[in-house]
C-alpha cells in the first residue's frame, strides 16, 4: 500500500494475515504460544494449558480498539501466571 500526501510519500507491505499488515487472531496466538514454548519447557507447563492460558488472555482483548500492544499484554499476563502460582 502507498501512502501520498504533500510532502509525505509512505510505503507499507502487509504482511500474511489480516489486510494493514497485521498478523490474524490466530497467527498472534501461534507466535506468542511459540515464544513461550521456548521459556517454558514441558515439565514446567503442558503445552495445552500453556495454549489454553494464551487464548484465554488473548480473549480477554477482543474489543480493544487498539490492537498494538495486546501480544505483549497477551505474553506478560501468561508468563506472570506462570510464574506467580495463585494461593
Amino acid at each position: 500500500m502507498r501512502i501520498h500526501e504533500p510532502g509525505l510519500t509512505m510505503e507499507h507491505s502487509a504482511s500474511p494475515g489480516e489486510a494493514g499488515g497485521r498478523p490474524s487472531q490466530a497467527e498472534e496466538i501461534g507466535e506468542i504460544t511459540a515464544r513461550l514454548r521456548k521459556r517454558y519447557p514441558p515439565g514446567e507447563i503442558s503445552p495445552a494449558d500453556l495454549a489454553e492460558r494464551v487464548r484465554g488472555y488473548h480473549h480477554r482483548f477482543d474489543t480493544a480498539r487498539i490492537r498494538s500492544y495486546v501480544p505483549i499484554l497477551v505474553e506478560h499476563l501468561t508468563r506472570r501466571s506462570i510464574e506467580t502460582p495463585s494461593r
